[in-house]
């Protein structure tokens, strides 16, 4: 199904042309580390389609690729230090006195509002097998919500793995949808158009729900997906 929250996801699919990137030049003696982060930063914001390469940041500061080697030791590195900066820039507090539902739903949504922002970084991120400090104090915001759905112990730990993996995997299906399944029209045409190849019997199961497809309703199904998540927690801390 699509989302209909298209702006920042639109946003990240429209790459820059490499010549339109005016170059911050910064001199040999004068380049760091932080430079060279900030660069990383500035170019995954900007042409977020492209890939993260060292020639691609040193041309963004004005300078050689083996420049940057004084500061970094390779690429993995220069993404672990992009993605550890990227995640402390991630706002994730909730509303204070809110019921934690609401608070969760906050939560969700600030992961998603991230990782628009960065979308290759996070994604190479959650990749690499390794934790950041500040996506654990992000996750430990969680925690606390949780805590306040009544989960605890076991519980507790199977939802802190199970909320953000649910959140990124609908974060990365809308990002990655193509273009020309941007809303639900889109996609209902879509499956109508490919009805004829079916079976009577598999293509009496489409009858009477495919018209709900363009429901307004389901015009958002990144919220959809939250308010299942808030459910599933809902349901989780009642039978604990």
């Amino acid at each position: 199904m699509t989302s209909g929250r298209r702006g920042p996801v639109s946003a990240a699919r429209t790459s820059r042309p490499e010549t339109g990137r005016p170059r911050a030049r910064v001199s040999r003696g004068t380049l760091s580390r932080e430079h060279i982060v900030d660069a990383t930063l500035r170019l995954v914001r900007e042409e977020p389609e492209g890939p993260i390469t060292m020639e691609r940041v040193a041309s963004v500061l004005g300078t050689r690729p083996m420049s940057l080697y004084t500061h970094v030791r390779n690429r993995d590195e220069l993404v672990a230090l992009a993605a550890q900066q990227a995640l402390r820039e991630w706002d994730a507090s909730v509303p204070k006195g809110a019921r934690w539902d609401n608070q969760l739903r906050a939560w969700c949504r600030s992961l998603r509002d991230h990782v628009q922002a960065y979308p290759p970084l996070m994604l190479e991120m959650t990749s690499q097998g390794t934790f950041q400090p500040a996506l654990l104090e992000a996750v430990a915001v969680l925690a606390r919500i949780l805590r306040r759905a009544g989960l605890e112990g076991e519980a507790l730990a199977a939802a802190l793995r199970w909320v953000p993996q649910t959140v990124l995997g609908a974060i990365i299906l809308e990002l990655s949808r193509p273009e020309g399944l941007e809303t639900p029209d889109h996609e209902a045409a879509a499956i109508y158009g490919s009805l004829a190849a079916l079976e009577p019997t598999d293509r009496a199961q489409y009858d009477d729900v495919l018209p709900y497809f363009a429901s307004p309703d389901l015009a958002d199904l990144f919220d959809y997906s939250i308010d299942r998540l808030v459910d599933g927690v809902r349901a989780v801390a009642a039978a604990t």
